[in-house]
């Protein structure tokens, strides 16, 4: 590698480097907001939370690196021709290709990655992401005691309120079903929610309460008064269910093997096979992100342009969100699965290597350039047209009359 590589690569994973730290801060903001939503009610809500944030940062890194990897190209090469060494690097006979290579390195870098990211950290951290927040709705007391609220969870119903003038909560009403039909309620002025140190498991202290047993046929058949009690365990002793139940969860080698839905039966072979074309497309589209970045990011001339940071995130959300619905429709079955994706795909690589075709070997203006050229010859030919069109519209009149 040069020494002009050497720089372009260092400027480029630079700037591609922070670009990625600032979409993750910017991505986990507004779900961090959601997590310490789901987390107050926890007995452990730094863990939890902590655990649902790593969960998070594969499917957001999946996001942000595609998006920086076009940013940080079209940045560093318009900084480049703004600073006017594009202008000298050409000038001392460089090609734009070879200009191109440091982006080219970096995007296969980023290509590996993405394989690796989407196709098993992603999956296993939507997983463990779901089954952290199923653990701390299911296992917590906290999660239940809201506020001047009847919430049932399996076969008892609990109501508490922190209206009491005493510390904690309270009163407290258990209302619970017995297997033979009876019922078992427990009242209590006062309540208050403790975590056992050695085990985790929460505990619910009572105090200044009655329980009152009712029989199949509606008889008390026993009160008790207490002055202090506690209950104790999970609420919901159910394990969260096995992952696989969505595509999502599954990493690409799994949904490679499930081709025809032999290896997970209950998901269909064409929602299977459509998330694995998507997965592959998108790893794909990073080889060609620096092909389209670099001429979007050329500029000539005394008045550049700022509008290839502008122009190409339009077409990255674009081209995703088609890829998307191609996917969409190829796992409901309109189209075969590959035919949503890679078709779409064929179009885009060949439109990127006529338009870098024309900035490396012909040398001629941006594609930016290029295009407002072409709009502005439309708008003149618009206004002329309406000229021809308008009654009143005629020729001007001559400087020296005196109409």
């Amino acid at each position: 590698m040069g020494q002009l590589n050497r720089y372009l690569f260092k400027r480029a994973y630079t700037s591609i480097g922070g670009l990625i730290v600032f979409a993750l801060a910017v991505l986990l903001l507004e779900r961090l907001l959601r997590i310490f939503e789901i987390v107050s009610a926890s007995t452990n809500p730094a863990s939890d939370a902590t655990q649902m944030v790593v969960n998070l940062l594969p499917h957001y890194l999946g996001i942000a690196i595609p998006m920086a990897l076009m940013l940080g190209t079209i940045m560093t090469i318009d900084r480049f021709s703004r600073s006017s060494e594009l202008s000298a690097a050409f000038g001392a006979g460089v090609s734009l290709f070879h200009m191109t290579k440091p982006f080219i390195l970096v995007s296969f870098v980023m290509f590996g990655f993405t394989l690796f990211i989407e196709g098993y950290m992603q999956p296993i951290g939507r997983y463990g992401y779901r089954e952290v927040v199923h653990s701390v709705k299911q296992q917590s007391f906290a999660a239940v005691l809201r506020e001047g609220q009847f919430t049932t969870v399996g076969n008892r119903t609990f109501f508490a309120s922190s209206k009491s003038s005493k510390a904690g909560i309270g009163p407290v009403f258990i209302y619970e079903k017995l297997a033979d039909g009876g019922l078992n309620i427990t009242t209590a002025a006062q309540g208050d929610l403790i975590v056992r140190e050695e085990t985790g498991d929460p505990v619910l202290q009572l105090s200044e309460g009655n329980g009152f047993r009712v029989t199949a046929d509606k008889q008390v058949s026993g009160q008790i008064e207490f002055s202090s009690s506690s209950v104790t365990g999970t609420i919901h002793d159910t394990r969260f269910r096995a992952r696989g139940d969505d595509e999502r969860e599954l990493t690409s080698t799994e949904l490679f093997k499930n081709r025809k839905g032999a290896l997970f039966p209950g998901l269909a072979p064409s929602v299977n096979n459509s998330a694995l074309h998507l997965r592959l497309a998108r790893a794909y589209l990073l080889l060609l992100l620096p092909f389209i970045a670099v001429p979007f990011g050329i500029n000539y001339g005394r008045n550049p342009s700022s509008a290839g940071i502008f122009v190409g995130v339009v077409a990255l959300l674009t081209l995703q969100k088609s890829l998307e619905f191609g996917q969409s429709l190829g796992a409901k079955g309109s189209i075969p699965p590959w035919a949503g994706i890679w078709p779409l795909m064929a179009v885009v690589t060949l439109g990127i290597f006529l338009i870098y075709r024309n900035s490396a070997l012909k040398m001629g203006q941006p594609p930016l350039a290029t295009l407002s050229i072409f709009m502005a010859d439309i708008l003149k030919d618009i206004r002329k047209g309406a000229r021809a069109l308008l009654p009143f519209a005629g020729p001007p009149a001559p400087s020296g009359s005196n109409s």
